[in-house]
């Protein structure tokens, strides 16, 4: 079961439009470390941008913290939002 999106981004270069699936997304997730944040965003862009916008995306990726605002605004709309509230067991002595 793959959760495939597209996902169009307004850019100062014009739109950019990315294919996302959860494998694309998952390589993203598990490959983004502490030190290294800008790599594994440049990669992931470039992994899903559409063929007809990649020159537009290489163009503005080389502007400093690009990569990670697009990746942030791709990641916010693909991932859906979820609303979890963690139970008090009831194994806890009461306060």
């Amino acid at each position: 079961m793959a959760f495939e999106k597209q996902i169009a981004l307004e850019t100062p270069v014009g739109d950019i439009t990315f294919n996302v699936n959860g494998a694309d997304y998952n390589k993203y997730i598990n490959s983004t470390q502490p030190n290294n944040k800008v790599q594994p965003a440049t990669n992931f862009l470039l992994n899903t941008v559409i063929e007809a916008d990649a020159k537009k995306l290489k163009e503005l990726v080389q502007q400093p913290g690009a990569a990670l605002f697009l990746v942030g605004a791709i990641v916010e709309e693909y991932q859906p939002e979820f609303n979890f509230t963690v139970k008090k067991s009831k194994a806890e002595p009461s306060k």
